[in-house]
């Protein structure tokens, strides 16, 4: 199931393990797998995303539907977030599709997976780029479990 939910271009566990075994160093390893490697938090990767997109966090925050200081502590590295509130954080920005699976893998949780019907509904929204409650609109009218 791992290798159906990479993204394009990811590599597989086994198959990174097989490179493990053979690479000639770990430095040498981590340098040509860097992009495949966890190597940034969710805070550090979030924090990039308010500087590529130019927005501020309490904007973010806003459109993700958000009340309260919890999304600050996510963006702060004080919590570890569930998969849904990152998602929900991801329609904040808007983060594309493959920002998103990124944003996922990071915080250690299973990424968007189309043959999962709820989350062929929130990969579509990503795709299209609906906001948070367009969204949950999506998910309520199709009897899945809505964001926030």
């Amino acid at each position: 199931m791992e290798n159906q939910q990479e993204t394009k271009g990811a590599k597989n566990t086994a198959r990174l393990q097989s490179e493990l075994k053979d690479a000639k160093s770990a430095e040498e390893f981590v340098q040509e797998n860097h992009a495949e490697l966890q190597l940034q938090s969710v805070a550090e990767y979030l924090n990039n995303m308010l500087i590529t997109y130019n927005v501020e966090k309490s904007d973010v925050v806003k459109r993700a539907g958000y009340v309260g200081n919890y999304p600050y502590k996510i963006f702060n590295g004080m919590k570890n977030a569930s998969r849904d509130k990152l998602i929900q954080i991801a329609f904040g920005f808007p983060l594309t599709l493959d920002e998103t699976q990124q944003l996922l893998r990071l915080g250690g949780h299973s990424q968007l997976y189309v043959r999962d019907t709820r989350d062929a509904f929130l990969m579509f929204a990503l795709e299209k780029g609906y906001d948070i409650q367009r969204t949950n609109n999506l998910l309520y009218e199709n009897k899945k479990e809505i964001l926030g």
